[in-house]
């Protein structure tokens, strides 16, 4: 697998969706504690910095799973979930107790109890959970494959994984920045839990035994070679014949399994890509409109704005003035 490729598409896909994140907080919860947290539009993640607690999906059967010092888990497509230090115990709404944080008011502060002697308050300190928990946004105007086959939960086990070492320092330094903030933490913070998303993919990618949909077709050497392809193109250079000849495919065996695993034909999901690239470049750059045409493979203004006014039901430059009010 020629993964330089695969993950050159995805950092295409991820800058395409324009991924944003946000770690909300890194505290401690002292027993017991729990958060019900509800069906989102954003993904969110946990991460037990340390101890251990327990976690269950909604939606899912089974038994709760018993999470550890290390573990990281992630519901990319915001499902609903609660998490708490026993099963049993009682649980409150996540979006009050991520505002009490915010506010400075942990509602299950690490608390010494009526003795209140150091060493019992060192003792309640030292059987507290650590959590790090934030959220994952994308596009939501972004009607992309990779969105739509994101997986509802991913869970990263520290004891499975030794080899990812590196994003338990990562986590550490996550942590630290979070709970003691210093100069440009904010952008630090932001930064890191991007890394945090991408190699949940990563990993996802690589462990998924799906063998279709879009996240798949990232690690395919053949099919991910072309959307690597196709996102790097400056000028319509590629054509469905020209990509299968580039993958070692006929234009018969490639439209089938870029078919099948996309989720649609080649041919359409170049013109989206350029299209999409199109609205970007409207939006975010003052690219010539004639030079941003060409890109998306059409040799007129008046050819792009029609083809653009149908896709989009609005004409190239009221995309650009709506972007650009001043």
């Amino acid at each position: 697998m020629d993964n330089s490729a695969n993950m050159d598409a995805l950092a295409d896909v991820l800058k395409a969706i324009r991924l944003s994140a946000d770690t909300y907080f890194c505290t401690d919860f002292s027993a017991p504690w729990g958060m019900e947290i509800e069906a989102s539009q954003q993904g969110m993640f946990h991460i037990v910095v340390e101890n251990s607690c327990w976690l269950k999906h909604v939606k899912e059967d089974g038994p709760p799973l018993e999470l550890s010092a290390g573990d990281i888990v992630a519901f990319p497509t915001g499902g609903a979930h609660w998490i708490s230090d026993t099963p049993e115990s009682p649980r409150q709404a996540g979006s009050d107790v991520v505002e009490h944080i915010l506010n400075g008011m942990n509602p299950f502060q690490p608390r010494a109890e009526e003795d209140n002697t150091q060493e019992a308050h060192s003792q309640e300190f030292s059987s507290a959970t650590t959590l790090l928990c934030g959220s994952f946004s994308y596009d939501s105007s972004m009607d992309h494959p990779f969105v739509k086959d994101l997986p509802c939960f991913i869970h990263i086990k520290a004891s499975e994984t030794p080899q990812l070492a590196w994003l338990r320092s990562l986590v550490t330094v996550l942590a630290n920045e979070s709970r003691q903030p210093s100069p440009g933490s904010s952008v630090m913070v932001d930064r890191l839990t991007e890394v945090l998303f991408i190699q949940l993919m990563r990993t996802y990618m690589e462990n998924s035994s799906n063998s279709s949909g879009y996240i798949a077709a990232l690690a395919d050497l053949q099919i991910g070679s072309a959307l690597n392809l196709i996102h790097s193109e400056t000028k319509a250079h590629w054509s469905v014949e020209r990509l299968g000849d580039a993958v070692s495919l006929s234009r018969t065996a490639f439209t089938e399994k870029f078919s099948k695993m996309v989720g649609m034909p080649p041919k359409t999901y170049l013109i989206n890509w350029r299209m999409q690239k199109a609205k970007t470049q409207l939006k975010h750059t003052d690219t010539a409109m004639i030079d941003i045409a060409q890109g998306a493979g059409y040799s007129s203004e008046a050819a792009f704005s029609k083809a653009f006014k149908h896709y989009y039901d609005q004409p190239p430059g009221q995309v650009r003035r709506n972007s650009n009010p001043h």
